[in-house]
């Protein structure tokens, strides 16, 4: 029998991811608003990148719950859509997935000039950083200029590995190690910190191809096509998506997310 208990309100989370590109960054975003959408709770999805689409890629998702991309790279048209897109996630109350791309140094200078984590902490909005870590050594030491900087510095920060940057043939567990002790003798004061891992999907061009939410095309909804993806697919996207929620409940950090 289902609970009649009402369902605990959620605070609203701003997820900002930051970091190097091409580290897997807008996938694992995309994967944690589809989760909170499927959930009920959908999230604003907003993509800084005014050249190359991140998030907004997922396009099933992104005309339905995505805030309009910026015009433009210049910084004073960045920083307005940021300001836009925090204030409409106050006033609607609802979380917010930013995928900064291109915008990262203006995210930084207008996260200090501004200081914007307290504003949106005052309006009730937790902010989360994702920062986005990789198997490279410069991907890590990416990290430590920007914690250096005390330019962008949440309260809370989730370091996520995604097994996507993890080169054909190379083990993921020993890069993931190597990485995990490489970033842990870093010092993060005044911040709470969590390691995500999430797996490889293999699979992952054909769902892009089919326009597919990762919910969808594990149930078998029809392409444009007509037909569903495969039943060996469909259980990998299952299987992907069901690892990353576990992974998010044993990090316990299912609040420091949308």
């Amino acid at each position: 029998m289902a609970s009649t208990e009402p369902r605990k309100k959620r605070t609203p989370v701003a997820l900002v991811k930051t970091g190097r590109g091409n580290l897997g960054g807008s996938t694992f975003l995309s994967s944690i608003g589809e989760i909170a959408i499927y959930r009920g709770s959908p999230p604003l999805l907003a993509d800084g990148d005014a050249r190359n689409p991140g998030i907004s890629i997922s396009k099933a998702l992104y005309d339905k719950y995505g805030v309009p991309r910026p015009a433009s790279e210049e910084a004073a048209k960045l920083r307005e859509w940021f300001a836009d897109t925090f204030g409409k996630a106050a006033a609607t109350g609802q979380s917010l997935v930013i995928d900064v791309g291109g915008g990262d140094r203006t995210l930084e200078n207008w996260a200090k000039d501004e200081n914007i984590i307290k504003l949106a902490e005052s309006l009730g909005i937790s902010v989360t950083g994702a920062f986005m870590i990789g198997p490279q050594q410069g991907d890590t030491a990416y990290l430590e200029r920007l914690w250096a900087s005390a330019a962008f510095r949440p309260s809370r920060a989730v370091l996520v590995f995604n097994e996507w940057t993890v080169p054909t043939g190379h083990d993921p567990d020993r890069i993931f190690d190597d990485v995990f002790t490489r970033v842990s003798g870093q010092s993060f004061d005044g911040c709470q910190t969590a390691f995500l891992r999430i797996p490889k999907l293999s699979c992952l061009p054909l769902v892009l191809e089919s326009g597919l939410t990762f919910h969808d095309a594990a149930a078998g909804k029809p392409r444009p096509d007509g037909t569903p993806l495969d039943p060996f697919r469909r259980a990998m996207i299952q299987h992907w998506i069901d690892t990353i929620k576990t992974r998010i409940s044993e990090a316990g950090i299912e609040d420091w997310l949308p």
